[in-house]
């Protein structure tokens, strides 16, 4: 049913302005705002929230003002908490104070990288070694591949399909080849 402003001809139009006035549109009988509604309840929800958060848990102590309680961490007073800052801190490789010179210490670095390196964490001793030998692999194809690029000659066929070792050999015997020609060409 739609809205109408014709008044009925029976009714007067005062008392056709009151009864639209009472009702809400197209007749409904709602004449309420609906955002006052809605501020209404959210008002309300609110105030309960609050008393909620005012109110102490069930079975627990009574709950503190924030400004009377202490400030904790994990449940522990922030002040008691050392994190290990306080100290001089640590050396990589160990707690050795006696340190030749700045060879050694790259050279223990470098043992410490290649500690991590060899055993990623989250990663078996397998999948580990394939890994290893994957780049290698790679690495190889990648030097031969410019090779042969330089050359201006085509890869041989199988060379994709060899393992690592394979392609080892491969790239050494090439190398000779490449060092017997240099010296040939001197």
């Amino acid at each position: 049913q739609a809205c109408s402003s014709q008044a009925d001809p029976q009714q007067s139009p005062r008392s056709t302005e009151a009864s639209t006035s009472a009702m809400g549109c197209c007749g409904s009988a709602d004449a309420t705002d609906p955002m006052a509604r809605d501020q209404e309840i959210a008002r309300r929800l609110q105030a309960q929230e609050n008393a909620r958060a005012r109110r102490p848990p069930v079975g627990g102590p009574p709950a503190r003002p924030a400004a009377a309680r202490p400030a904790t961490l994990l449940g522990r007073p922030a002040a008691a908490q050392d994190w290990g800052a306080s100290g001089g801190g640590k050396r990589l490789g160990g707690d050795d104070a006696t340190v030749e010179s700045t060879v050694d210490l790259r050279r223990r670095a470098l043992e410490a990288a290649e500690r991590r390196n060899a055993a990623p964490v989250g990663v078996s001793a397998e999948n580990a070694a394939a890994m290893r030998e994957r780049r290698a692999k790679e690495e190889l194809l990648g030097k031969l591949a410019e090779h042969y690029h330089r050359r201006k000659m085509e890869l041989p066929m199988g060379l994709n399909a060899a393992s690592a070792a394979q392609l080892k050999r491969h790239w050494e015997s090439v190398r000779r080849e490449e060092d017997l020609h240099s010296q040939m060409a001197d």
